[in-house]
């Protein structure tokens, strides 16, 4: 048995993980990331990067390389409700491609709230992508094909038992902190005792029960559609409801299809289900094939037990409905990773990782909720047996239909949900007695209040103001005549804190941030703003590094 020392040991290479460990490298923390499969995922899991997980990998320096996979830049993102993609048309929420999203004008574009529009791309391209991105980094030790097999957490450290499964060789891990990135059925929360609570399954509607998860290659869908293509098609026919996803616009498609009580999942014909959605017998490859349960709107009591810490998956289950899953997950990480390097280099405070749970706990709640809602407006839709027919009473019913679908947007009007997330109430905010925007699911409103992410802006030389952001702490010094920080500065550099000071000098930006002097965060989360210095900046310092 031979030891291994590193400061933290990361259990699951899913995107969580990954980013987790891109997250510690940046911040010069070696670690050891272990994952049981041998290979990124195969089998198509969820298919949006949401705005908030690409600003973060942009932060990464992985932005262009995700972007070069999934749904191709010009195809549509839309989302269109219809019998079968051979059949009627019921409703469509047209939403931008790529290309539009980022060259145009508009809430999307190069004017408005992020340099990062949401990318339609499923996780097994862009894991794989992470993997390769990760791997550089001398800081990161990646390896799958490995396991955790148990842990102790002793209070000044942490012991895990590892196995390269291939060879069987056993390992002892000494690290000071652990994090279980391992998903549903996570280890590391097994052997805690944390148990999940909220929304389980109702299994008796659609979204909301036993699921069929069915990736296929079938190439021939687009010469028989009966409509413009999309990205997302939900179909309703009397043979069944499915939800087709285009996963790269050149024949390959995941189809989420409901699996019906009492029925074994072998006796489901996977190739039928998927010509049901079409409407036509065309030539179809059934690549692989998962049952998986929606409905779901977990979290766990707890994210962290002493030395050890979970995010993703191990602390939050959803409904694929929104797509908020691993786009929490990445957020998670976000979160955790700047303290865990913050711990790691001495310059974190004795309650600064406490306040991972603190601050990712309610948006956990917050995020499965909205998710969970929307999976069960989508499981209560009901369709007419006629909808099909081609006389009166067919048309009548594609007519109700379509009423009713016209109502079904605010699943992909998230914006609200992805930028935000706020941290009101941690100890880590130092507030300054303003009232945010309410939170609103399908609205974002920047706001500089501290405690949510920095409002984005477009600088006056093209760039972006997040590119101007230092790896750890960056102050904003706002308007023509810059603010003295120099006690600012030199308290940082006593306590070994990275620190960016960034001049703006353009008056937009002072006007929407309110300030002169904005404090952000490593994860672009505002700490402070005011308009001058603090009497004493060493207690600022303190209280947003977790000292106080």
């Amino acid at each position: 048995m031979a030891d291994i020392d590193v400061p933290v040991l990361i259990i699951g290479g899913g995107p969580v993980g990954l980013v987790l460990a891109m997250e510690l490298a940046t911040g010069g923390v070696d670690c050891l990331l272990v994952n049981e499969r041998q290979e990124t995922s195969t089998h198509p899991k969820g298919s949006a990067i949401n705005c908030r997980s690409m600003e973060h990998l942009r932060r990464l320096g992985l932005a262009p390389a995700v972007r070069h996979v999934g749904l191709p830049y010009e195809h549509a993102t839309d989302s269109i409700y219809v019998t079968r993609l051979t059949g009627y048309e019921l409703g469509r929420i047209v939403m931008p491609s790529t290309k539009e999203k980022i060259e145009n004008p508009g809430p999307w574009g190069p004017t408005l709230l992020t340099p990062e529009p949401i990318h339609r791309c499923n996780q097994m391209y862009f894991e794989a992508v992470f993997k390769q991105h990760a791997e550089q980094y001398a800081e990161t030790d990646i390896r799958f094909g490995w396991r955790l097999l148990s842990f102790t957490d002793y209070g000044g450290h942490v012991e895990a038992v590892v196995e390269d499964i291939g060879s069987g060789e056993e390992h002892t891990v000494n690290c000071q902190y652990l994090v279980g990135c391992d998903g549903a059925n996570s280890l590391v929360r097994r052997q805690l005792g944390v148990k999940y609570g909220g929304r389980s399954s109702t299994g008796d509607r659609f979204y909301d029960g036993r699921m069929m998860s069915a990736y296929y290659y079938a190439p021939q869908v687009y010469g028989v559609m009966a409509m413009q293509p999309a990205w997302h098609h939900w179909t309703v026919n009397p043979d069944g409801r499915g939800d087709v996803i285009t996963l790269d616009g050149k024949g390959h498609f995941l189809l989420l299809a409901e699996v019906e009580p009492g029925v074994p999942f072998e006796q489901f014909d996977a190739r039928q289900l998927f010509l049901n959605a079409i409407g036509a017998d065309i030539d179809v490859e059934v690549i692989s094939v998962m049952e998986w349960t929606a409905g779901l709107a977990l979290v766990t009591d707890k994210y962290q037990v002493g030395r050890v810490f979970m995010a993703g998956d191990s602390v939050h289950l959803f409904t694929p409905s929104g797509g908020f899953g691993f786009n929490t997950g990445i957020d998670d990480a976000a979160n955790l990773g700047w303290k865990l390097v913050a711990a790691c280099a001495g310059w974190g405070g004795d309650r600064l990782l406490e306040t991972y749970e603190t601050e990712r706990r309610p948006i956990g709640i917050r995020n499965t909720s909205a998710s969970g809602d929307y999976a069960a407006k989508i499981g209560e839709m009901e369709f007419p047996a006629a909808i099909e027919d081609d006389g009166s009473e067919g048309e009548a019913a594609r007519a109700s239909m379509r009423q009713t679908v016209a109502s079904f947007t605010e699943e992909f009007a998230s914006l609200g949900i992805q930028l935000g997330s706020r941290y009101d109430g941690s100890p880590l905010i130092v507030g300054d007695g303003t009232t945010p925007p309410p939170d609103d699911r399908k609205t974002y409103t920047p706001s500089a209040t501290p405690g949510g992410r920095a409002p984005h802006v477009w600088l006056a030389d093209g760039g972006s103001l997040f590119d101007r952001f230092g790896p750890g702490f960056t102050l904003l010094r706002l308007g023509a005549e810059p603010e003295d920080v120099v006690n600012f500065t030199e308290e940082a550099s006593k306590r070994g804190i990275p620190f960016t000071v960034v001049d703006v000098g353009e008056d937009a930006v002072r006007e929407l941030y309110e300030c002169r002097l904005a404090l952000i965060r490593p994860d672009q989360h505002i700490a402070w703003r005011g308009d001058a210095v603090p009497e004493d900046p060493g207690g600022l310092w303190d209280a947003v590094t977790g000292r106080t």
